[in-house]
């Protein structure tokens, strides 16, 4: 939602059900093992967090069953029968609130999410498990529309580090220059955060890093160590397959080969199946081989799996931008001019067929800012045709004074970020310019998923620590007799003492359908 492959100034583009001891971020292959599982379902409360009810089933009758949670509180925890017992979690705020059960001297946890509201017809949300979500930031969010792979924009960074650089130096930040006037030392802008090695995020892109230092550095740009006088970001798309408990493992990446550094991307990934583990792959990206200076949407056909090089980029001359180099992949989808933001594309498509690709408008300042579009045929299929017709969606869906991103089109409901939330709006009408152009057609954005409001971000205090002040970038999957919608979330994981920063943690979750 916040994707982090933004233009910092002008020199760098693009910018858990576990079971080993004490622990909810392990390998498929422990969690597997696990004789504890857990179901947590949401009970609605009037003016009010939702409470969340948990049922646990053993694998075999244990002597002491002791329920924990990692703040507020339980109630009604019950023995159902020799291998089941059950109680009511009471959240104190909106946050991560890790359940723990402790069975046979071990104990065995999973993650929900408290919500400051969830609309009716939907479960209770929960951390994704698995190998995704690191102590750096995951954002980006994607899932294949079969539910078999998930992806997300991830780097061993805290997010909130890129807030501190646009800081004034009286403040306490580095005022959008690193060097300028002086040296800017600051932590977050040194240090690094999470892991960027396997198991989670095997072949990382780390000529960027020394050990859990930032070297200031940029190889494609012929800038050796500390002489980089901008702050940017080295960051990955990386995918991961489900596994049969329903966590996501087995890491592999989705980049540009710009000489290890990580500093050149795609943003917004969207799939077509093609075959068993094939899948047309669409994305955002700028450079400068199109005119308009804006993003554009290419295609490349992956395969999952296995790391996928989109093309390369090689060294020009020091300190000017890297050129594509001779093995380039990714093919244009040439949807017309580029000068309003074709970002965060998704594909709709009907049988294999491309019906329809959605965008938003997430950087520029012109007339279509931080609004969605969507781009139909006039003529011949796709990918083939570029023969494109951009229609702007009406302003019951692009409201003022709102912000519409990271759109997600599926049977008529089009979901999407409107101001740090999810909604969803109901459309009625014909798969046609004119239908997506009438008004009338679309139902007023509804809130599916609400981020806390009881905090100032400019002005946090430690009791704001925990809340979960984002969440956006809704993907859904159809999968088995369940529709699961993932989502991002940010919670206020500690202030910096230096400018009295939020420190936001970026994570992915899920909530599926009733």
């Amino acid at each position: 939602m916040y994707s982090v492959k933004i233009l910092l100034f002008t020199l760098f583009l693009i910018l858990v059900t576990a079971c080993t001891k004490n622990k909810d971020d392990t390998s498929t292959v422990e969690k597997l093992q696990s004789p504890v599982t857990f179901n947590v379902t949401r009970e609605k409360v009037d003016n009010g967090l939702d409470n969340v009810l948990v049922s646990v089933t053993l694998a075999d009758p244990q002597e002491s069953v002791i329920p924990a949670v990692s703040r507020g509180g339980i109630d009604s925890f019950e023995k159902v029968d020799a291998t089941h017992y059950s109680f009511r979690l009471i959240p104190e705020q909106t946050g991560e609130y890790k359940i723990t059960v402790e069975a046979d001297g071990l104990s065995y946890s999973k993650t929900v999410l408290v919500l400051q509201d969830v609309a009716d017809g939907w479960g209770q949300p929960q951390m994704v498990e698995g190998l995704v979500n690191t102590e750096g930031y995951e954002d980006g969010v994607t899932i294949t529309p079969d539910g078999e792979y998930l992806f997300v924009h991830t780097a061993p960074y805290r997010l909130s580090s890129l807030f501190v650089y646009n800081t004034s130096r009286a403040d306490g930040g580095c005022g959008g220059s690193r060097v300028n006037p002086s040296r800017c030392e600051h932590p977050w802008i040194n240090t690094l955060v999470g892991t960027y090695t396997a198991p989670k995020r095997p072949g990382f892109f780390d000529g960027r890093f020394n050990g859990d230092l930032q070297r200031h550095n940029a190889l494609s740009w012929g800038l050796g160590d500390e002489e980089a006088p901008v702050f940017a970001i080295s960051s990955m798309f990386y995918g991961f397959k489900r596994q049969a408990d329903g966590s996501f493992a087995e890491p592999f990446y989705m980049a540009f080969d710009d000489l290890n550094d990580g500093l050149i991307g795609p943003y917004g990934l969207t799939f077509v199946k093609q075959a068993e583990g094939r899948y047309r792959t669409l994305f955002s990206h700028k450079d400068a081989y199109t005119t308009g200076g804006g993003f554009d949407i290419y295609r490349y056909d992956a395969e999952f799996g296995r790391n996928n090089n989109f093309g390369s980029y090689v060294m020009t001359s020091k300190g000017n931008p890297p050129a594509r180099g001779t093995e380039f992949s990714s093919i244009l989808v040439d949807l017309g001019d580029n000068n309003g933001t074709q970002g965060n594309p998704f594909i709709y498509s009907e049988a294999g067929v491309v019906k329809s690709i959605w965008t938003d408008d997430e950087y520029d300042g012109d007339a279509d800012s931080k609004k969605i579009s969507v781009y139909l045929l006039n003529s011949g299929t796709f990918p083939e045709s570029s023969d494109w017709r951009k229609v702007l969606l009406p302003s019951n869906v692009n409201q003022t004074g709102s912000e519409s991103r990271q759109p997600t089109y599926v049977d008529g409901q089009l979901y999407f970020t409107q101001d740090v939330n999810v909604v969803v709006s109901a459309y009625s009408g014909s798969e046609s310019a004119a239908g997506y152009a009438d008004a009338l057609n679309w139902s007023i954005p509804k809130t599916l998923l609400q981020k806390d409001t009881s905090y100032n971000f400019y002005a946090i205090v430690n009791s704001d620590l925990g809340k979960i002040v984002a969440v956006g970038e809704p993907t859904i999957a159809d999968y088995g007799d369940k529709r699961i919608l993932y989502f991002v979330y940010g919670y206020i994981r500690g202030i910096d003492p230096i400018t009295g920063l939020a420190d936001m943690d970026m994570q992915a979750g899920f909530i599926e359908q009733e």
